[in-house]
């Protein structure tokens, strides 16, 4: 089964975009359990990416997104979501202090980010000004 759809058919109403999702998420798996498959299932991959992009602006807007799908599908294999998943856990059976709740922790890494973010845009912008 190839990840990327035949241009033609992701025209149809019933297909909406050039990768499906059920491929992509078979084909992390395969990589991140290191299947002896997996070097071929990743190499249809990056071809499916790169006729995508071929294809024109919607092959392009397709593989963003199938990006952002995959890193969305990576992130259930990572350290991160199996730490999230613990605090979870301490969080529903009330272990946790007020403070380390996780969206109480969540949000304030947001917000820092957030603010960090825009100040680093800011110093950019200021920087840019004053070289025009």
């Amino acid at each position: 089964m190839s990840i990327a759809k035949d241009c033609a058919s992701s025209e149809s109403p019933e297909n909406d975009g050039y990768f499906d999702r059920e491929v992509l998420e078979l084909t992390i798996d395969l990589v991140l359990n290191a299947d002896e498959h997996a070097s071929h299932f990743l190499g249809q991959l990056f071809t499916s990416f790169r006729q995508a992009i071929d294809s024109g602006l919607n092959g392009i807007i397709e593989t963003r997104k199938a990006l952002a799908e995959a890193v969305d599908l990576i992130y259930l294999h990572s350290p991160e979501h199996a730490a999230a998943i613990n605090l979870y856990r301490l969080h529903m059976k009330g272990e946790l202090k007020p403070d380390d709740e996780p969206l109480e922790m969540i949000n304030a890494a947001i917000s820092r980010t957030t603010k960090r973010l825009r100040a680093a845009k800011s110093v950019r912008h200021v920087r840019k000004t004053k070289v025009h």
